[in-house]
């Protein structure tokens, strides 16, 4: 990791903070490896339950890549770049763990592309949400981006936002499903949201990720090994016992 993304155990989650506030948290190439190995990361510590994604600075979430790195860049860079981008942005996507998003300010073209891979995301009054490459670059978004973006806010909200350069604002986002939350303790709702996360059955959260994942895939979904996977398990078996004991659970993963 690096000075400007920062990594943070606290409890069962991994913090990661986009800490450029005086580039309102612009996304370098270094910043973009980094997520994705606090996407290995957390999937390989069974201690951690949540990856929990924010910007720092209170201006903003991210506001999208550095403008700086595409100097220069020509067609076949643009085709490498989005490869690039696809490949950190689809690590995220697959998290086998929850993962959220805590957005306070302006969540702009690559953030609002990272924002999209959480599963919860909680904003503050001030966030605003906008991809305005139609009135500032002229360039564009892969279709996996595109599509996800279609995913989160609906294909009229989604193609208005990119044709128009319209700004979203977090009363319209939680009305449209993509924040959970508007809450103006930022910090307290976060802290909740995760212990919330935190606490429930990792089993069965990675279940409804992994079979969410393979229906956005299109066509039949065999989901018999999920299935198996959930109902085999320890953790099954001692909450049945749980419940029907009314005793506590404690939840191991197996």
């Amino acid at each position: 990791m690096t000075e400007h993304l920062v990594t943070e155990v606290r409890g069962a989650a991994l913090h990661v903070t986009f800490n450029r506030p005086e580039a309102r948290n612009a996304m370098t190439f270094e910043m973009y490896q980094g997520l994705a190995e606090a996407c290995t990361r957390v999937d390989e510590d069974p201690s951690l339950r949540v990856l929990v994604l924010r910007g720092a600075g209170g201006r903003a979430f991210v506001a999208g890549t550095d403008i700086a790195q595409f100097r220069g860049f020509t067609g076949e860079d643009g085709v490498e770049y989005e490869k690039k981008i696809d490949a950190v942005l689809g690590a995220l996507a697959a998290v086998k763990k929850p993962v959220v998003a805590v957005i306070d300010g302006h969540c702009v073209g690559g953030g609002l592309g990272i924002a999209s891979c959480a599963d919860i995301r909680v904003g503050s009054s001030k966030a605003s949400f906008s991809v305005p490459i139609a009135k500032t670059l002229g360039n564009t978004l892969s279709a996996n981006t595109l599509r996800r973006l279609v995913r989160a806010f609906g294909e009229p909200r989604a193609a208005s936002m990119l044709l128009m350069a319209r700004r979203v604002d977090a009363q319209e986002a939680l009305l449209s499903g993509f924040l959970t939350e508007v809450a103006e303790d930022l910090d307290e709702a976060a802290e909740r949201v995760v212990a919330e996360v935190a606490s429930g059955a990792p089993l069965t959260q990675w279940s409804i990720k992994e079979n969410l994942r393979r229906l956005n895939a299109g066509g039949e979904v065999d989901d018999s090994d999920v299935v198996s996977a959930v109902y085999g398990s320890e953790d099954f078996a001692g909450a049945v016992e749980a419940f029907l004991t009314k005793e506590p659970m404690e939840w191991t993963g197996r």
